[in-house]
């Protein structure tokens, strides 16, 4: 008995022992799985909750318009504008496959025409910015575009790239700091920040201490330390695969979406945005440019004025409720959309209408290449025109690089000649005149070849303003530039005389005892004993040797400083090219002679528009300029004011080149650009081009232009007109000078400008 009474005791405090131990092991499994879940996985599970909870959404800017007006009735027109359309973007934080939604999302938004578009600029971008001292290999290889193929490759590496990166790789914290503060975050020198222009930017893989560095950061950039410790984790939660998706591809994608029963999915989005809509068309598409499908202005204004056009998105920062519902009331955080700036132009509508439907018409009848014509206030130095043909529809502008299946004949197969790139060949339709387009060349599976080339011939050449970009040989245009400056300089007068006798010898040669090279008239015509009036009327350049060398190399090279054929006009455009013309103290005496007459040089036709509106200015030149004003998303104008650079002749001078050239209309080779009732000046040009160094002649193988000024009185307006390789003629007096009377006689009647002649043999000349 007493044995089993001193067991009951010890059986007891044996069964309490076991509870309290197993109570306090339990208590210490929770302790540590809520110190796990709160303090060592803190981030992740708060990172899932915002997922879950918070809402971001970004906020579109609209891109601002470009406008022109129609001057007559002030009207105004945009050119240039927005409309909605979808676009689809991820969110790899959310993504389980990558793989596989590149490969449901590939087919579908891949546009050859598009990436083809885009790397066509990237080239043509990195063309302009090539180290000068790299070989024609290194070249060919930079500028070398990829094939259908490979372009196609590339897209979908990317794309799986684009969705695969869960963390950004660069972050903007701040846009338009002043220098003092930029200063101080320079001074800091932190890790993963850097300076970039006016700019803030982190890279958060670089980045030693986010808390610290947000810290250091917060005061400088006005942003509450949290919030910017939370940017600075780089938590990559959007991402646009394609914007502006055409509605079917739309449709198919909302399709795929809905029926993911296994959430595959999860993280696609598609929501509607503002996208470039052009209202007119491809009228001024030269000018414009256009937007491509990352959102970014490729050409023309929509280039240059990228950065104003585009604005600033903004930011929604909401919580959601259980269902995923955005919640409209409580904490939210709210960052507004900054729209773009709106951007007028100065060009004309009415007249833009109507030059680019002659010059279309008058390209195709003269059989040329292209041409491009130029119109410009001489008083202020505004476009009013701007015109290229062939041109191109900014709403497609894929469509330059559709092609067509064409069949060649052995004997035309026999004309290809191979590219620098593999499977395109030059197609001459002329070897003489080297009159050429290229052809593509493609194999099928059966090893069949087949021959393709642009539907629209010229590829994305069309994409080009070539009146600022395409430098060329402007040829006899040039002539009363340089006999302007003789008249100012006083080396000759109107009626300085000489005797055009036959070829003028050049370049003396001690070793053979005979001229290197002589000068001839075009038409190999010599007129005797001859005034400088003359001249010009009759394109001599026996007759502007005779003048340059009245001049002599180093006087010739200051004006043609002066007029401003060495730099570029610094014209709204960032594509400006200029020519080549090299230094006085390097010319022969046949350079100093054919530069008098426009061979051996090349300029811009925008510079040669300047230098013409400086005759019809009274002998001042003018900046140009196609900016009217810039409109700002805030209410402010920022307006474009005329700027006088300087006077290259004096008005006297002006004066009299100014009469020389109504001659040379009335009376000379300038024919063609008569306008009935009215006088006006101007002069021809017919640049040779050449091959392997010979000069070519004949239909096809010249530069026909013709560069005219009117009125006479009070000139309201400068047209330059340029035919590349017209085929109907290889004169500019049978081409480019009747395009010329076409849009002088629309444009006298537009500014309701009354006849100043009574019958067609009066000349009005200023005094």
């Amino acid at each position: 008995m007493k044995y089993l009474r001193s067991l009951k005791p010890k059986e007891v405090f044996n069964k309490i022992n076991i509870y309290i131990v197993g109570s306090v092991f339990v208590t210490i499994l929770i302790i540590v799985r809520l110190f796990q879940l709160q303090v060592l996985s803190h981030d992740y599970y708060q990172n899932l909750a915002s997922q879950e909870q918070s809402g971001l959404i970004e906020l579109p800017a609209q891109r601002g318009n470009i406008i022109i007006k129609d001057y007559h009735s002030n009207e105004e027109f945009a050119i240039a504008t927005n409309t909605s359309m979808k676009l689809v973007y991820v969110d790899p934080t959310l993504l389980k496959d990558p793989n596989f939604v590149a490969n449901k999302l590939e087919s579908l938004i891949f546009n050859l025409q598009d990436e083809r578009a885009t790397d066509q600029a990237r080239i043509d971008k990195l063309a302009q910015n090539l180290p000068p001292n790299l070989t024609e290999d290194e070249k060919k290889k930079l500028l070398q575009a990829p094939t259908d193929a490979e372009l196609e490759t590339q897209f979908k590496e990317n794309l799986i790239k684009k969705i695969s990166e869960k963390k950004r790789t660069d972050i903007t914290l701040a846009d338009n700091l002043d220098d003092n503060i930029l200063s101080q975050v320079k001074g800091l020198n932190l890790a993963g920040v850097e300076i970039v222009g006016k700019s803030v930017h982190a890279h958060p893989g670089q980045i030693g201490s986010i808390s610290s560095t947000a810290g250091t950061l917060s005061q400088l950039l006005e942003i509450p330390s949290k919030k910017l410790e939370t940017v600075l984790q780089g938590e990559n939660r959007y991402v646009v695969l394609k914007r502006k998706l055409d509605p079917k591809i739309s449709d198919k994608i909302t399709a795929i979406m809905k029926a993911d029963k296994e959430k595959t999915l999860v993280g696609v989005g598609m929501k509607e945005e503002y996208f470039r809509y052009y209202p007119e068309g491809g009228l001024a598409a030269n000018v414009i440019g256009y937007v491509d499908n990352q959102n970014i202005g490729q050409y023309g204004i929509e280039s240059s004025f990228n950065t104003q056009l585009r604005g600033a998105s903004g930011k929604l920062q909401t919580k959601k409720d259980s269902v995923g519902r955005q919640i409209t009331v409580g904490e939210s955080t709210l960052l507004a959309p900054v729209d773009g700036d709106n951007v007028v132009l100065t060009v004309d509508r009415s007249v833009q209408l109507e030059v680019e439907k002659i010059l279309a018409r008058d390209t195709k009848a003269f059989e040329a290449d292209s041409g491009q014509v130029l119109i410009m206030n001489p008083k202020n130095g505004a476009i009013i025109a701007m015109a290229n043909f062939p041109s191109f529809d900014p709403n497609r502008y894929g469509d330059v690089f559709k092609k067509v299946e064409i069949k060649l004949n052995p004997d035309e197969i026999k004309r290809l000649y191979p590219s620098k790139e593999k499977g395109v060949y030059d197609f001459y339709v002329n070897d003489v005149t080297l009159d050429h387009y290229p052809i593509f060349e493609e194999l099928d599976e059966k090893g069949t070849i087949h021959y393709y080339r642009y539907a629209n011939f010229r590829g994305p050449e069309v994409y080009h303003n070539k009146i600022v970009s395409w430098p060329y040989e402007p040829g006899s245009v040039f002539k009363p530039i340089i006999m302007s400056s003789a008249l100012d300089d006083g080396d000759v007068t109107p009626n300085t005389t000489y005797v055009d006798s036959g070829p003028v010898g050049v370049d003396w040669n001690v070793f053979s005892k005979k001229f290197d090279f002589f000068i001839k008239n075009s038409t190999n015509k010599y007129w005797g004993l001859i005034n400088m009036q003359t001249v010009i009327a009759k394109s001599l350049n026996t007759g502007m040797t005779f003048v340059s060398k009245k001049m002599g190399p180093a006087l010739f090279y200051s004006y043609l400083k002066k007029f401003g054929f060495l730099d570029r006009t610094e014209i709204e455009f960032d594509n400006e090219t200029i020519g080549k013309i090299p230094y006085y103290d390097k010319w022969t005496e046949s350079e100093l002679a054919t530069h008098a007459f426009g061979q051996g040089i090349t300029i811009n036709m925008l510079q040669l528009g300047a230098a013409y509106s400086a005759l019809a200015n009274g002998g001042v030149l003018m900046q140009p300029y196609i900016v009217d004003e810039i409109r700002h998303s805030d209410g402010k104008v920022t307006k474009t004011e005329p700027r006088q650079i300087r006077r290259v002749i004096s008005e006297d001078s002006a004066s009299k080149i100014t009469s020389i050239m109504v001659y040379t209309v009335d009376n000379g080779e300038g024919k063609g650009g008569k306008v009935l009732g009215h006088a006006v000046a101007g002069k021809t040009g017919t640049a040779q081009t050449y091959k392997h160094g010979i000069a070519l002649t004949g239909k096809g193988s010249t530069i026909g232009s013709f560069s005219g000024i009117a009125p006479i009185k009070d000139p309201q307006f400068v047209v330059l007109v340029k035919y590349d390789h017209p085929r109907s003629s290889e004169w500019g007096s049978n081409t480019a000078a009747e395009t010329f009377s076409r849009i002088a006689t629309f444009l006298f009647d537009y500014y309701n400008i009354p006849p100043d002649r009574q019958s067609e043999g009066e000349i009005a000349v200023p005094k």
